[in-house]
């Protein structure tokens, strides 16, 4: 922080100071509690817990520097910590959180009376409280009536035990309206259609056109870019969006117009204009942005979410397109209407990602192929350590793969499972720089022909994170950017810069909704606790003619594909569908 800010910015800095906090954490408190930071921070000094980055035990210091003393019931000690563990929850990709963890984390935290916490924070409007519904399965055994009757009852044999029962669930306001509000859309759509006439010359006669012309909201598994961008076209008033970037660069290359979907959020009108709104990759679109976008759609149109749950879930909370499948009570009238589309495997590739998708490795046989093509769709590489793997990656980028299968080093994709560690992203693209386009970083670390991905959104020039291209100038007093289609050429300045990584290697969850030739999925020993099946397959799909998986998880990666579907989020959309 800068000197002589005056006395908020002073009592800030001396009272974090005191409690051992590095001096730059005041610029991030004053940046989200605003100029009155300090007076927010002297009446309740837990309310830092609301910055990103601030641990309980941080603002535990800090009230005892500011108040002389802290008290581990204190109400507001509380209601902060249920707030900052509901947040953290959001941040894992959970829209609600059940009383029991989160009473079993305010005891960890020397809380004596959680049941009280919790109840403080429900009246005072901290977290909202819903009671998970129970319900009885269409063939119910005794047993299972039994368990109902126990379940039914507890509220009424003990109240008070409700408030930390895991039935309960606990939600910040910001993802219990979010979930409301998608709730809602869902059900107006699906009971408003009107009639949509398709373009002159366009059929109605395949399934995924008819669904999509009969039902409000039709959700859609297996269909392809050009499948999408054909129905796109078939309906004189249609939009197509895609939450991913990757998405709208393979639609774009489908051949139809195509937007961002988080772009497209932010002009409800244009929603509203339009009788078929066709949303892919659908199980990127957290709670958030998938409220927005079915609020803004008008009575009597057409919504169709396609996508594959199988893969990677939305970086942000929630499960909307996942949650939206699995509804099928009669509270809502039974299913939403889908369409699945089903592909038999056509060689070793698409026969690796059926398998995965159903939990399950395929033989070795399976993957060999049977002709000189298919022998090359799919090859392992075996390694022992990180240091090999990020070897072996880069020698199949630059040397093998294209040799073997005739595409240049550009259109093979490396993925890994995170950005850190020995294997992760950051590492293998400071390998692969060095091997593919060494240079001085004459800009921020930056020469002409680098790969680069948007890591910080750059609003100035309407790019958003996960946005990619390539350097096509770079000095020391800027870069010019190629981004790919359907974006162009952005001047950056030197500090802008900073916005960017390299994109040589990407996360499976940054190159969600690509296509490439080519993919290196790189899988080592230190990544293997984070793998499951989602990000397995998530990896394998980015592939359209070749994948090498170089493998050093060991049993690992199996035992993910078979266990791990995804990791747990827990969410309430579907108890809202049935409200």
């Amino acid at each position: 922080m800068q000197e002589g800010g005056g006395p908020q910015t002073g009592r800030l800095v001396g009272w974090l100071s005191a409690a051992g906090a590095p001096e730059m954490i005041g610029a991030r408190i004053e940046q989200t509690l605003g100029e009155v930071a300090a007076d927010q921070v002297a009446e309740d000094p837990w309310c830092v817990l609301e910055v990103p980055g601030v641990a309980p035990q941080a603002a535990d210091a800090l009230a005892r520097v500011v108040l002389g003393r802290t008290q581990p019931d204190d109400p507001r000690r509380t209601r902060a910590l249920i707030g900052w563990l509901l947040r953290r929850a959001a941040a894992r990709g959970s829209t609600v959180q059940g009383a029991d963890v989160i009473a079993d984390a305010l005891n960890k935290a020397d809380v004596a009376d959680a049941t009280g916490a919790v109840a403080d924070a429900i009246e005072h409007g901290t977290a909202l409280a819903f009671a998970e519904p129970v319900s009885l399965s269409a063939e119910a055994d005794e047993d299972e009536m039994e368990e109902f009757e126990r379940l039914d009852a507890l509220d009424d044999d003990d109240p008070a035990a409700m408030l930390t029962s895991g039935r309960t669930l606990l939600a910040l306001e910001r993802w219990a309206f979010a979930e409301q509000s998608a709730a809602e859309a869902a059900q107006r759509l699906a009971a408003t259609p009107e009639a949509v006439d398709a373009k002159e010359g366009a059929s109605l006669g395949d399934a995924l056109t008819a669904a999509a012309a009969e039902n409000g909201l039709t959700l859609v598994t297996g269909a392809s870019a050009t499948e999408l961008a054909a129905l796109a076209t078939a309906f004189p008033n249609a939009l197509l969006a895609s939450p991913a970037p990757g998405g709208v660069r393979t639609l774009t290359a489908a051949g139809t117009d195509v937007c961002d979907a988080r772009v497209l959020v932010t002009d409800p009108q244009r929603i509203a204009a339009a009788d078929v709104v066709i949303l892919a990759d659908a199980q990127l679109i957290d709670i958030e942005l998938g409220a927005a976008l079915l609020e803004a759609v008008h009575d009597g149109a057409h919504v169709v979410m396609a996508g594959d749950p199988a893969t990677c879930a939305p970086a942000g909370p929630g499960l909307l397109f996942r949650d939206l499948l699995e509804v099928d009570g009669p509270e809502f009238g039974g299913k939403l209407p889908r369409v699945e589309l089903k592909r038999r495997p056509t060689g070793p590739l698409s026969a690796l990602a059926d398998s995965v998708r159903h939990g399950g490795l395929p033989p070795q046989e399976l993957l060999q192929g049977t002709d000189e093509r298919s022998v090359r769709e799919v090859v392992i590489v075996p390694v022992r350590e990180s240091g090999e793997a990020v070897h072996r990656a880069v020698q199949l980028v630059a040397d093998s793969i294209p040799r073997a299968i005739g595409v240049s080093g550009g259109q093979v994709q490396v993925v890994a499972p995170s950005a850190e560690g020995a294997a992760g992203t950051f590492a293998l693209n400071s390998a692969l720089k060095q091997r593919l386009n060494p240079g001085q970083g004459v800009c921020r670390g930056f020469d002409e022909g680098d790969r680069v991905i948007v890591g910080t959104p750059l609003a100035a020039h309407g790019l958003l994170r996960g946005e990619t291209g390539t350097v096509s100038r770079a000095e020391a007093s800027g870069l010019t950017v190629v981004f790919d289609p359907p974006l162009g050429e952005v001047e950056l300045e030197p500090h802008e810069a900073e916005s960017l990584r390299h994109a040589w290697a990407l996360t499976v969850a940054e190159a969600q909704g690509g296509r490439w030739p080519a993919v290196v999925a790189a899988f080592d020993a230190e990544s293997a606790p984070t793998l499951t099946r989602a990000t397995v397959l998530g990896a394998i799909t980015l592939a359209t003619s070749h994948l090498s998986v170089v493998h050093g998880a060991g049993r690992a990666l199996a035992e993910a594909v078979e266990n791990m579907p995804d990791r747990e989020r827990r969410t309430r959309l579907r108890h809202a569908l049935k409200d």
